[in-house]
């Protein structure tokens, strides 16, 4: 093929120039519009043959805390929910009752049951009975171990004790309810006469 100048072009040429060119332009396309969407192909975030991570069972389930004088007996409720599809047996126990330094307390406390089977979406109500003897002012505490088969789940049972918060009660003067009215030219008031028992004998003595 000539051109009007009669030199020749060569198609094979000219096709590759053009290749090239669209090939540069789609290569800047990509990279402007890599850099703009901060997307990164060439490392992965997961790894196929990578081991999956263990995953440890949460070790505690939650806390009790209950504020209460020394010399009390409290009965502290609480409840345990299956929100599985099948029936769970699970069995209930307690760590040592200490105070904060681990010294053992004066008592100790006290399930009504170690072992329930609750239905699907059941729940059923464990009772923890303590009673506070010679108790010092303080942070008490314990683990209620709740275990179905292999793990443990603990609840945090925290008992403080204080001398304050009882309810105070004042009781009224009897002296201001004993005072009646004589009629309405005294314009005072005075106590009414004390009712005198005698122990009188067979003789009248």
């Amino acid at each position: 093929m000539k051109t009007l100048t009669n030199k020749p072009i060569n198609i094979a040429d000219r096709f590759g120039d053009l290749i090239n060119q669209s090939f540069q332009v789609y290569k800047e396309v990509m990279e402007v519009g890599l850099q703009n969407s901060n997307m990164n192909f060439l490392k992965p975030s997961n790894c196929d043959n990578c081991p999956p991570k263990e995953v440890c069972s949460p070790k505690s389930l939650g806390e009790i805390h209950r504020k209460v004088m020394s010399n009390e007996r409290i009965i502290i409720p609480f409840i345990l929910s299956n929100n599985c599809s099948t029936p769970k047996t699970y069995r209930v126990g307690l760590r040592e009752f200490s105070d904060l330094d681990g010294n053992t307390a004066p008592t100790q406390p006290i399930l009504n049951k170690n072992t329930v089977t609750i239905p699907p979406n059941g729940q059923e109500r464990i009772l923890i009975d303590l009673h506070l003897i010679n108790y010092n002012v303080g942070f008490y505490q314990a683990e209620v171990v709740v275990r179905e088969q292999d793990y443990n789940q603990n609840i945090l049972l925290v008992v403080e004790i204080t001398n304050s918060g009882a309810p105070v009660f004042s009781p009224l003067d009897e002296k201001k309810y004993q005072l009646k009215w004589q009629n309405w030219k005294t314009h005072f008031y005075c106590e009414p006469k004390r009712r005198q028992n005698y122990n009188l004998t067979k003789d009248g003595n």
